[in-house]
């Protein structure tokens, strides 16, 4: 057993692998034997509101056990769901683009958020993805401003709310085209934030992509609404 081989036993002693979608223990990761055997809904391509027609790919609708598996994954702590999750997004965008030569970008998270949760689910999906992909993952945005949570606010409110609070850090430069990456898209508003905030930077966005897509327009969401 190699040295790298042996580091991801003793890892997966440390930290054991759970199923993404029923949470039971799976050695070696990935899903159990019976949630391999579900059919998931799957996510359909979608306009991002105000972008110029910039798209966004997701592998699952967001509903039932995904919707379960995604807030597991963002509210408590299931960091270990990051590689199963980040196969899928790879294996959506592999069937609808030509991801070679992109980078993989995520949605960033506000500082305060950050020390609240303890790590940005969206980039720990974007370093999967890309992994996967075999492409470069770079932390390109920043949230510099906060402002309210989306999932209290109203769809025209959540408009708003995004606008000037991403920014590219300072000394991003990147000549390759940005595939954008966020956990859920509900509405589009934070995406579609980001990918602004990138082009006015003079940064090119090929597409988005996220784990799961909501189709329907709510005024109101629970906690599951995109990033705050």
């Amino acid at each position: 057993m190699s040295l790298c081989d042996w580091g991801r036993f003793l890892l997966a002693l440390v930290f054991p692998e759970h199923c993404p979608l029923c949470d039971a223990l799976t050695p070696g990761g990935g899903l159990c034997g019976q949630c391999a055997d579900r059919n998931l809904e799957p996510g359909e391509p979608r306009v991002l509101p105000g972008s110029g027609g910039c798209l966004c790919y997701a592998p699952f609708r967001y509903a039932g056990a995904v919707r379960r598996a995604v807030l597991r994954f963002k509210f408590r702590g299931r960091r270990d769901y990051a590689p199963w999750f980040g196969r899928q997004i790879a294996r959506e965008l592999r069937g609808r683009i030509d991801p070679a030569g992109a980078v993989l970008a995520p949605v960033p998270i506000s500082r305060r958020r950050l020390r609240e949760r303890g790590y940005n689910q969206s980039l720990l999906l974007a370093r999967a993805a890309a992994e996967e992909l075999g492409l470069p993952c770079v932390d390109l945005l920043e949230k510099y401003a906060e402002n309210e949570t989306q999932h209290t606010l109203s769809r025209s409110q959540r408009e708003r709310n995004v606008r000037h609070v991403y920014r590219v850090k300072k000394g991003k430069a990147m000549q390759k085209e940005i595939i954008l990456l966020d956990d859920i898209v509900t509405t589009g508003f934070t995406l579609a934030a980001c990918v602004s905030a990138l082009e006015q930077a003079g940064l090119r966005v090929r597409c988005c992509a996220a784990l799961a897509a909501n189709p329907h327009r709510r005024e109101k969401t629970g906690e599951e609404s995109g990033n705050p």
